[in-house]
């Protein structure tokens, strides 16, 4: 129970990896709000999960695209559980589009989820933690921003632009006891993307099954290693950008 008395928000909560997030989350001791935008059955489902296992968890909608959306859940947020430790920015669309195919809409959408709401949720969180003199912040980036993807060139811009936040928000944000990291995740199988990853429809992503770790991910994977950084035993980790992969880098 290492996060025990501890509160964490993670956006996109409400299934596949922001889920599990949450659920190791649970593990570890901490209370968590649960951030949707529109899946609110699903983020329900997703608190009464964590309340049986014996955490405080409520669930929150806001856009994380939208400033003013988010500025008000983090303080509901702070409001409702009286503070704010960990921030997990897990929220991120992936449209999938060949290169001439990607409209403005699209890029624009892409880039406003995944970065803007990184930065907004990261800002407003981050001003609660500036009080209470310290936090954790974790960015849900991908191996794709360091290998690209043919059909997800506005993704992996928007996640490259995420890894460069961390860099940047560890030294801004060091002084006031705030940590910010991001985790590289590699191929997990999720509602969105299962087809990816049983030949029903032909992917590049197949090959994941030579993985040196011998298999896909699961969204436990990223939940521990959010754990990890969300808690004391990586004191000194900020800064970092930490590859859960399975191996999918050194390929």
């Amino acid at each position: 129970m290492k996060l025990a008395g501890r509160v964490a928000v993670v956006t996109g909560g409400s299934r596949g990896i922001g889920a599990g997030i949450c659920e190791e989350l649970a593990a570890a001791g901490a209370a968590v709000a649960v951030n949707f935008t529109n899946r609110e059955s699903e983020a329900n489902a997703v608190v009464e999960r964590l309340r049986a296992s014996g955490v405080p968890a409520r669930a929150f909608r806001a856009d994380v695209s939208k400033k003013g959306a988010v500025d008000r859940m983090m303080d509901d947020v702070a409001n409702a559980f009286g503070r704010i430790d960990i921030l997990v920015n897990n929220a991120g669309i992936c449209p999938i589009a060949d290169f001439f195919a990607i409209d403005e809409a699209t890029w624009r959408r892409t880039i406003d989820v995944n970065l803007a709401g990184a930065f907004f949720c990261s800002q407003a969180a981050g001003r609660h933690m500036r009080q209470r003199g310290g936090g954790s912040i974790i960015h849900i980036s991908t191996v794709t921003s360091f290998r690209g993807g043919p059909e997800q060139v506005h993704y992996a811009a928007s996640k490259g632009g995420l890894n460069s936040l961390t860099s940047s928000m560890a030294v801004a944000l060091g002084p006031y006891g705030i940590r910010t990291n991001a985790i590289l995740c590699g191929g997990v199988p999720t509602d969105i993307n299962r087809h990816q990853f049983t030949g029903e429809v032909p992917s590049p992503k197949a090959k994941n099954r030579g993985l040196p770790a011998g298999r896909v991910g699961s969204p436990e994977d990223i939940g521990k290693a959010v754990v990890f950084l969300a808690s004391g035993d990586s004191e000194w980790v900020t800064g970092a950008t930490l590859a859960v992969d399975g191996g999918a880098l050194v390929l």
